[in-house]
């Protein structure tokens, strides 16, 4: 199994673990010892799944520029800006952390007696990523028209994937920070569950795409294709245009190659 199966698997299964634990902190958990251990896992496994989306894109955008040297530096640092603060502001907010009374949770359920608000820098810092990605994926579009060279059907999977799923993924970002700057604190989190399945379904999205434009430009099947093949991203081919994916086959793989 290549990494990126492994990271797929992850990504798109990850939030039913996130997800489920944040709904049992708001209709079910009445301890502070519950409530406790729910809001650290979640606090801590969200922005790790959040994380591996990124990752998914960032590769994406890394294979489409052929693995360059200065594409690679960027998204070292694209890293460095997701993972730093995120961290910072999760152990502060981890280390603050406080509950009311048992009996002020019989009624309310688990709802931290501080503000989550520190958790926009964590939100911004995806929006950076996301542009930084989707810069990248659109220079990458205009300098391979400007060469005029043609699109294959990956390329343009790529392009449209990388465009369409920021327009939506950066929609549901800016409302979620608005929501919890301006909203009640009650209801200043209501968007993050959501935001947190949309990016893991829209990511997902991204390889699985990849892999049906793969198989139709083999000529297989999807089910054929999927039975006799994967999907890996590997080094540049020595090629007139190094935009240019190719699809190499052999009998028990596939390969999408920039």
């Amino acid at each position: 199994m290549s990494v990126m199966k492994i990271v797929f698997f992850v990504n798109r299964y990850l939030p039913f673990l996130d997800c489920t634990a944040g709904v049992a902190m708001i209709v079910g958990a009445q301890k502070k010892e519950t409530c406790h251990a729910l809001w650290t896992f979640v606090v801590l496994v969200y922005p790790i799944g959040s994380f591996l989306s990124e990752v998914i894109l960032m590769v994406r955008t890394m294979a489409l520029w052929g693995f360059s040297r200065m594409i690679l530096g960027i998204m070292v640092v694209n890293t460095l800006v997701l993972l730093v603060p995120t961290i910072a502001v999760a152990q502060r907010y981890l280390r603050n952390l406080r509950y009311p009374e048992s009996d002020v949770l019989q009624i309310t359920r688990c709802v931290a007696s501080i503000s989550d608000g520190e958790g926009w820098v964590f939100y911004l810092s995806i929006i950076i990523s996301e542009t930084t990605v989707v810069t990248l994926t659109l220079l990458k579009q205009y300098l391979t028209a400007v060469r005029g060279s043609a699109h294959p059907r990956l390329l343009r999977t790529m392009y449209r994937d990388g465009t369409v799923f920021y327009i939506m993924l950066l929609c549901v970002s800016i409302a979620n920070l608005i929501c919890m700057k301006i909203a009640p604190v009650w209801v200043s989190s209501v968007l993050q569950l959501p935001h947190r399945a949309m990016h893991s379904t829209l990511c997902s999205r991204v390889l699985l795409n990849l892999r049906k434009a793969a198989a139709r430009s083999s000529g297989l099947s999807l089910d054929d294709f999927n039975r006799r093949s994967h999907l890996v991203f590997e080094g540049p081919l020595p090629c007139h245009d190094d935009s240019m994916l190719a699809l190499s086959e052999s009998s028990d793989t596939t390969a999408v190659e920039p």
